[in-house]
């Protein structure tokens, strides 16, 4: 009797932990590839006698692993498009390179899709001309960036979505003394399409 009673109870705990655990611990591993492309802009200062052209066209591609269906980790390339100065100081400042970030997911219905992501990022920062402020009208770096932003996806089917995102990247480039590019938060907001396989 105490046996049967045991067995139970054993069951009944189990059945109980199972809603629990059931969605963080249930491995997906779903690979997907993505694109998308939009507007980005630099929190840059502008010195006198010098106007800025802060927005662009900017462009990222990626590819993912969905590990559950909260997290997926993500590998790409970033685009974040150019910077113009003109007047009393001409040149361009251009920021680009590898994106790895994790993508936390909750999917109140099938169709659609909340997300918030941030990572580690390694991009190299350009200024040229005499905003570069060096003999060579040049400057130069290569940093690890951190990112954070939030969207969302609407799922058209189980392989296909639509994504809306708005992301930030913090701090790219170096220090403006001794011949640095100047550091800038540069802010994405893009549409693009994913593909799950």
């Amino acid at each position: 009797m105490r046996a049967s009673q045991l067995g139970f109870a054993t069951a009944l705990a189990l059945a109980l932990s199972t809603p629990a655990s059931a969605g963080f611990f249930d491995f997906t591993l779903a690979p997907y590839v993505g694109a998308s492309a939009g507007r980005s802009t630099s929190d840059i200062s502008c010195p006198a006698g010098t106007s800025c052209d802060d927005s662009d066209t900017a462009w990222k591609i990626f590819g993912g692993l969905e590990v559950n269906e909260f997290i997926s980790m993500e590998v790409g390339y970033l685009d974040l498009g150019e910077v113009g100065y003109s007047g009393a100081k001409t040149g361009s400042r251009e920021t680009h390179g590898v994106t790895l970030q994790v993508v936390g997911t909750y999917t109140p219905t099938p169709s659609f899709t909340l997300l918030a992501r941030g990572g580690m990022n390694f991009l190299k920062t350009d200024v040229n001309g005499t905003i570069a402020g060096t003999p060579n009208n040049n400057a130069s770096d290569t940093d690890v960036v951190w990112s954070a932003g939030l969207g969302a996806q609407y799922n058209i089917n189980k392989s296909l979505g639509l994504r809306v995102e708005w992301e930030r990247y913090f701090e790219a480039g170096s220090p403006g003394f001794n011949g640095g590019t100047g550091e800038a938060d540069v802010d994405l907001l893009s549409a693009g399409l994913i593909v799950k396989f």
